[in-house]
């Protein structure tokens, strides 16, 4: 399977990458810079310039794909309103090409709310038996290791 993965080369990213390049899986990531290109190589993905601002990128990868791994978040710490913006809108961005065609885009994300609450799940999620908490980028390969059904055998 392609898999389109954003946050490749960040902090945690690399071990997710890694895990689908092993399994078989080819990876394309986004890179915004020369050294996270390099990073994703090194990992035996293949980098896709762009950025979480740029859409056109953002887009033209997911549509390549067949699903998405969106682990990217960042910017300006000062003004969470914005990043929340910014990865509203990258997701919206992802999932565009990919609506009603079955393929998967999968989501590992936190939201800051307030000045040092991390919240990783919607409040609600509790309340829903079927809803799955994700405990963010840390817990993701035990995850993919159960995901395989939903990310689809290599091809």
């Amino acid at each position: 399977m392609h898999v389109f993965v954003t946050g490749g080369s960040g902090q945690t990213g690399p071990a997710v990458v890694a895990e689908l390049v092993a399994r078989g899986h080819t990876v394309t990531g986004l890179a915004r810079s020369d050294a996270a290109a390099a990073r994703l190589e090194s990992l035996g993905a293949t980098p896709h310039r762009g950025s979480l601002d740029d859409l056109d990128s953002l887009h033209s990868g997911a549509a390549a794909a067949d699903g998405v791994l969106h682990m990217a978040y960042g910017g300006d710490f000062s003004d969470l309103d914005d990043m929340m913006r910014r990865d509203r809108t990258a997701i919206e961005t992802l999932g565009r090409p990919l609506e009603h065609s079955g393929k998967p885009l999968v989501i590992t994300s936190g939201t800051l709310r307030g000045a040092a609450r991390l919240v990783t799940h919607p409040p609600h999620a509790a309340r829903r038996p079927a809803a799955r908490r994700l405990p963010g980028h840390a817990g993701l390969l035990p995850l993919l290791k159960d995901a395989e059904g939903a990310l689809g055998k290599p091809a």
